[in-house]
């Protein structure tokens, strides 16, 4: 039994369900998940799917056909409003090196025009614990990026009294394995090349996406206010570990390379070809050093299982489904 039905059954302090709901992000590897699991789960609740440019309206009007589908962007506060009209739930979701402090504050700005905004889920990601103080200056001077973005959102979000839940990612996700950053070493010559071999979680997106959807959906005002640090409750693992069980699940070797040479040689023109900045090579090794210096943290939980009535998929899973696609096969 899922947490929203626990809720029920206990009596906890619950509301009537959200009728409709807005889902920031819904073509990527987070919303949409987020998207299919609520129209399994509670195919009358009504969704507004938003994105940021017109590339997959088409797709994603044929997946929902009963689904509203509007194009807003963080910076403009007009196309946010109308993204939040009419709805009593929403899950937002920015991309790395956004401009928080503009983006959150036109959101908070586009949500008070709304009064019948109940509940507002907002994913993150940072080491649990983690706070701007403790943030390196070699990563805040880059001006962006995951290490400090989350940290300033979620000071003003914290600020304006909306009813937030926020979910921190306390783990790598899965589908990192299939982009460049990670993927064309592993298909180029069969190395995991992450600089500063490390303890880290590790989760599949589409459990995050189900863990969001299940805490709008559940109706528990308990919720409110809360951070959630989400991972599989399975895998904490050193990256040569990872190499370890992909070698295994892929049944050839993959040898794992912790230099700092390897990354650069391998994937630097890609990183900062995907970044638009000269430098972003060395954020990223600034930022695996971050990571290594915080891997105390990461831990196994079953909240994952706790809020959407399942178990996480494992990485080992995960890989076996995945297999060609990494290995480019």
């Amino acid at each position: 039994m899922c947490e929203a039905a626990m809720a029920a059954v206990r009596g906890s302090n619950t509301k009537p369900p959200l009728e409709r709901i807005s889902v920031f992000g819904a073509n990527g590897h987070i919303g949409r998940p987020l998207a299919d699991w609520m129209r399994a789960n509670s195919p009358s609740t009504g969704l507004k799917l938003v994105m940021r440019n017109e590339d997959h309206r088409a797709a994603l009007a044929t997946a929902f056909p009963q689904a509203e589908i509007c194009i807003a962007n963080y910076y403009d506060l007009g196309s946010l409003e109308s993204a939040l009209s009419g709805v009593q739930g929403a899950f937002i979701v920015t991309p790395d090196f956004l401009d928080e402090q503009r983006a959150m504050t036109n959101f908070v700005y586009a949500a008070r025009t709304n009064p019948g905004l109940r509940h507002i889920v907002r994913l993150i990601a940072d080491p649990p614990g983690m706070t701007a103080e403790r943030v390196p200056d070699s990563l805040k001077a880059f001006g962006g990026g995951t290490a400090v973005q989350h940290l300033r959102a979620k000071a003003i979000l914290e600020q304006s009294g909306l009813p937030f839940t926020y979910i921190n990612i306390a783990a790598y996700f899965m589908q990192n394995f299939l982009t460049p950053f990670f993927n064309g070493p592993i298909r180029a010559e069969r190395i995991l090349s992450v600089p500063r071999n490390r303890r880290m979680g590790f989760i599949d997106t589409h459990d995050i996406g189900a863990c969001a959807a299940a805490i709008l959906l559940s109706g528990n005002q308990r919720h409110i206010g809360q951070t959630y640090h989400l991972d599989n409750g399975h895998d904490v693992l050193w990256f040569d570990e990872v190499a370890s069980l992909m070698s295994d699940v892929f049944d050839q070797t993959i040898t794992y390379d912790g230099t700092d040479e390897t990354f650069l040689r391998i994937c630097g023109e890609g990183v900062k070809a995907y970044i638009g900045r000269p430098d972003a090579d060395q954020y990223y090794i600034n930022y695996f050093q971050f990571e290594q210096d915080n891997e105390t943290v990461w831990r196994k939980s079953d909240i994952v299982e706790f809020l959407t009535g399942r178990p996480a998929k494992t990485l080992r899973q995960w890989l076996s489904e995945n297999k060609h696609n990494i290995l480019g096969q």
